[in-house]
This record gives structure tokens, sequence and C-alpha cells, in this order.
């Protein structure tokens, strides 16, 4: 019985987080991918961008899929703390175009960054599940 108990426990966990990377709808996917920065989830994110995903940053710089894990992973960009306001969403069937504000303090290598940006996050669906195919940041003055 304690057996059967725990087992159920493990899998209402494992479920609860799985639960946290299948988005629900374009809106929810945008907020996982933001959750997953400042959460340094690169396994997160991993599941949540597309195979093409690119990011442009407020300096104009393109970021690739894998250029941003790994900027994650190793430390390089932390995002200390995030909040997403404003949030609105235009959906065209598989695509959704999700723009809002986001409150950030950050570190990226040695530079430090706390301001408002807005952004704009193409999240589309395939095979069934919502990833992030595009992001652009562009700070607010």
């Amino acid at each position: 019985m304690k057996l059967t108990a725990l087992f159920l426990a493990l899998f209402s966990i494992a479920v609860a987080t799985n639960a946290q990377v299948a988005p629900v709808d374009g809106t929810d996917c945008a907020k996982l991918f933001f959750n997953a920065l400042q959460e340094k989830d690169a396994a997160a994110l991993d599941q949540l961008l597309t195979a093409d995903f690119t990011v442009i940053s407020f300096n104009g710089q393109q970021i690739s899929r894998e250029q941003l894990k790994q900027a994650i992973s190793e430390g390089l960009l932390v995002i200390e703390s995030g909040m997403l306001s404003g949030t609105g969403t235009r959906n065209y069937r598989d695509v959704a175009v999700v723009t809002g504000l986001w409150s950030v303090r950050a570190r990226l290598q040695n530079s430090s960054f706390q301001g408002d940006l807005s952004y704009m996050t193409v999240c589309v669906r395939a095979g069934g599940r919502w990833q992030v195919s595009a992001v652009q940041l562009t700070p607010v003055n």
C-alpha cells in the first residue's frame, strides 16, 4: 500500500512538472519562455524553442537557439527578476503573436541591465504542441 501511494505521489509530481512545459496556447507558451529564462531552465527551453528559433536582442544582434541555451546554462545570461505586463495575443490558427512589456533585471557577462523591454514573441503550433519560434526585445525609454 505504501509503495502504491509513493508511486502515485511521484507520478503526480512528474505530470505536474511536465504540464509546466506543455503550453496550452500561444500566450502560455510565451509566458513559459520568460519563466524558463528566469529559472535558468535549459531543459524547459529545449522543449519550448523551435529548431530554428532566434531572438533579436535590443542591440539588434540575432541569437540562435543554441547560443541562448549555452548562455543560460553557462551562467553568461542571468535573469535576476522579471515581470510581464500588458500581454496581448493575436491568434492566426497555428501562429500566435504575443506582445507586452517585460520589466527585467539581468546580467549579461559582466554588464547589468534593469529596465523595461517591449517584447514580441512568435509562437507556433506544430505536431499538436506550442513552441516559441522568434522573440524581439526593444528597450522602452
